[in-house]
């Protein structure tokens, strides 16, 4: 891992509590993001209903694999 990943995991461990659950929404936000552009480049014929349905059926699979014991 390069200098700047160290650089900006420094700069995290200042942050306060309400720093770091704002800067958790906001990361999320953008893999939500990331994630939708992604189905739409796989799936260029889905609408954009149909692109936000299939990337919640996503986010559903990985937190119920994230429960398994």
């Amino acid at each position: 891992m390069d200098e700047s990943f160290w650089a900006e995991v420094e700069r995290a461990k200042q942050l306060t509590g309400p720093q770091k659950l704002s800067e958790s929404f906001r990361l999320f936000d953008e893999a939500s993001e990331r994630m939708l552009a992604g189905i739409k480049a796989q799936f260029p014929h889905l609408t954009d209903e149909e692109a936000r349905r299939l990337r919640r059926e996503r986010i559903d699979r990985i937190r119920r694999l994230e429960a398994l014991p």
